[in-house]
């Protein structure tokens, strides 16, 4: 199985990564290695989690205020990521992305 991000997705966790950079080198880090081992769990069992409609799965993750927003493509063996958002964040600004 592979993933892949929305490419707007991609730039939320690429943004989220240098706040925490910028905050601490650890906590950058920390928050990489976070969302790895979420997409790793992810991979590993794709309809575990929370459905929500249309296919649209989230993760949350433990440690950082952070949901991953995703489908999991069974015919491709594919997660495709819409979105890294954080819990703060308007819940449905990147709902648009379902339609790219």
């Amino acid at each position: 199985m592979t993933f892949d991000f929305h490419p707007d997705a991609r730039r939320e966790f690429h943004e989220a990564v240098h706040w925490y950079e910028d905050h601490s080198i650890f906590a950058g880090d920390r928050f990489v290695k976070a969302v790895r081992e979420s997409i790793e769990q992810i991979m590993l069992d794709p309809d575990r989690y929370q459905h929500l409609d249309n296919g649209l799965h989230v993760f949350r993750l433990k440690v950082f205020p952070y949901r991953l927003y995703y489908t999991h493509e069974e015919h491709m063996s594919m997660i495709r990521i819409f979105a890294v958002m954080h819990e703060k964040r308007k819940p449905d600004y990147w709902h648009y992305r379902l339609q790219d």
